[in-house]
């Protein structure tokens, strides 16, 4: 048997497993979600599996169990099933809910991708030119931003979750007002990315909000350093002197 097949037959064996060994642990998880959205402890789970087993069976292994269950979750994506990539998701992040990259990742596949297999690949383009679509991109946006509050309070504040969430808000659900409210936590908070601040900016003038972009990248300019190229500041003053031109024509 060549080296390939036998890691295959392990990943099957292992996975086989794994869904035996988890599954009474994801039954009880269904029930008790809408009670509990971030179960951050596993304690009450433990009993379903009987035969004495508690926590402790899992231990140090429960984010090594977390991954397995992502990695599983993929053979569902792979499918477009999704019912069971949502409850592989939940069961992940029930498992390990610090993990950065099961929120950020399961947010862009609920908004991203689902859309997608609910209209056919064939037939993408109708989630942004169909009014039948559009309510089907926004029903899955919500979703997405749905899951992403399940995340830890410390977690939610992250830079990374808030741009994500102002992304999905802004590109799928079209609503300008409620990305600026994310982009704006970052932009007008302390040591702001660079890149970060200049899409406030920029989404502030998409909002037809020129005025306050013109305020902001003019007190964001006098902090840029010369000597850093991603501060882009010749970039800035350009943007600053652009947005100063066309204040004075609108009067």
């Amino acid at each position: 048997m060549s080296f390939r097949n036998w890691i295959l037959c392990i990943w099957i064996v292992g996975s086989c497993l794994l869904g035996w060994l988890l599954q009474p642990i994801e039954v009880r998880l269904r029930a008790n979600r809408s009670k509990e959205p971030q179960l951050a402890e596993l304690d009450s789970l433990m009993p379903a599996l009987g035969h004495g087993v508690s926590v402790a069976a899992l231990g140090g292994y429960r984010n090594l169990t977390a991954n397995l269950v992502w990695i599983n979750m993929y053979r569902h994506w792979e499918r477009l099933e999704r019912d069971e990539t949502l409850r592989q998701m939940n069961l992940a992040v029930a498992l390990n809910p610090n993990s950065e990259f099961f929120w950020l990742d399961g947010a862009r596949i609920i908004a991203n991708d689902m859309p997608t297999w609910e209209v056919g690949i064939e037939s993408a383009d109708v989630l942004d030119n169909t009014p039948e679509g559009i309510q089907i991109r926004y029903r899955y946006a919500r979703m997405a931003l749905e899951y992403l509050e399940g995340a830890p309070s410390w977690l939610s504040h992250e830079e990374s979750i808030l741009t994500e969430r102002g992304l999905i808000c802004w590109r799928k659900l079209d609503d300008l007002d409620a990305a600026l409210g994310y982009f704006s936590q970052i932009a007008l908070g302390e040591d702001a990315p660079y890149h970060l601040s200049r899409v406030y900016a920029e989404l502030l003038v998409k909002n037809g909000q020129i005025e306050e972009a013109y305020r902001f990248l003019s007190e964001h300019l006098k902090t840029l350093p010369d000597d850093d190229l991603t501060a882009m500041k010749p970039l800035v003053e350009k943007r600053v002197a652009e947005l100063a031109a066309l204040l004075k024509s609108n009067q």
